[in-house]
């Protein structure tokens, strides 16, 4: 953030150069998290594997997520599909990651469980979002924007 603002500061208001570096930068950052990522969950996933999990994962992707989206967008004159493309897409990504990083480092040996909870969420939120996301985004589109009335 802090790098951000300085950057932001020497570069001055020139835009189009640097805004495409910082795009460009922030998807290799992010890249290079998921790729970590991948290469450190399976093995904690393995060593820590039982149904509850994928249970509770599942609910949490699904319950535990999308019904405070719901919530948050009762009144907002949105249809019923818009809403739970929201809820689907929505609120998700690296802050769950960090998250698990930050308990198994404050847990100790307690925290494994947590961090394959969380990584078998995270992991399973990449595959169901990845194939889901061309065909919802496609029915979205297809819908056209909403009409005012």
């Amino acid at each position: 953030f802090v790098g951000g603002l300085v950057f932001g500061n020497v570069a001055g208001r020139s835009g189009e150069k640097e805004v495409y570096f910082v795009d460009q930068s922030s998807d290799m950052a992010s890249m290079i998290s998921w790729l970590v990522f991948g290469a450190l969950a399976i093995p904690v996933i393995q060593a820590s594997w039982n149904w509850t999990m994928l249970g509770y994962a599942v609910l949490s992707l699904t319950v535990v997520r999308m019904l405070p989206v719901v919530l948050a967008l009762l009144g907002a004159g949105l249809d019923r599909y818009s809403v739970v493309f929201v809820g689907w897409f929505g609120p998700r990504g690296l802050a769950s990651v960090i998250f698990a990083l930050i308990a198994l480092e404050g847990l100790h040996g307690a925290g494994e469980d947590v961090v394959a909870v969380i990584s078998l969420t995270v992991l399973l939120s990449v595959m169901a979002h990845g194939f889901s996301a061309v065909p919802a985004a496609n029915r979205f589109a297809a819908k056209g924007p909403p009409a005012d009335g």
